[in-house]
């Protein structure tokens, strides 16, 4: 008697579940269009390089450029970027190549955020940074460098204004 009820509620409880998963219900909201942020992001950014070395503390800075470049190819909110340092002595960027793709992303701020946080990029890193409306972008990224067997670790940050 005892199987019997439970395979009752069993079969009711099943029912119930899977009535409730049958997608009839769901209605998914309107993502609206496209916002093309790889063309809004589009642009030569000038400014300073700041790299900060964790063990001591100490900042060393630069001028360079962060440039976005849209392409088709790429797809929507996606951008190439290349990052470029004019003093690689003072701001050692760390990157393998300077050219790499980046997810960018329009917030409800009219914030543009990017980010590429696969750590097998071309760069080497993952990074992470944001353009404001008025034009000015920041790009934050930590990186490794390994000089006579000694691995340094830096937080390498850049601030600048579109051109």
């Amino acid at each position: 008697m005892k199987a019997i009820f439970r395979s009752i509620i069993f079969c009711l409880t099943l029912l119930i579940g899977l009535t409730a998963c049958d997608d009839k219900h769901v209605k998914m909201p309107s993502t609206g269009g496209l916002d093309h942020a790889e063309k809004l992001i589009e642009g030569v950014y000038v400014g300073t390089w700041s790299s900060t070395n964790t063990a001591t503390g100490e900042t060393t800075t630069a001028t360079g450029t962060v440039t976005f470049s849209s392409n088709d190819e790429l797809g929507n909110n996606v951008v190439g970027i290349t990052i470029i340092s004019d003093d690689t002595k003072a701001v050692n960027l760390g990157a393998k190549s300077d050219t790499s793709a980046c997810n960018v992303s329009k917030l409800s701020s009219d914030v543009l955020s990017f980010w590429n946080v696969y750590s097998l990029n071309p760069f080497g890193f993952t990074f992470t940074g944001k353009v404001t409306p008025e034009g000015e972008a920041t790009l934050n990224f930590e990186t490794s460098v390994v000089k006579n067997h000694k691995q340094t670790i830096f937080n390498v940050e850049f601030v600048g204004h579109k051109q």
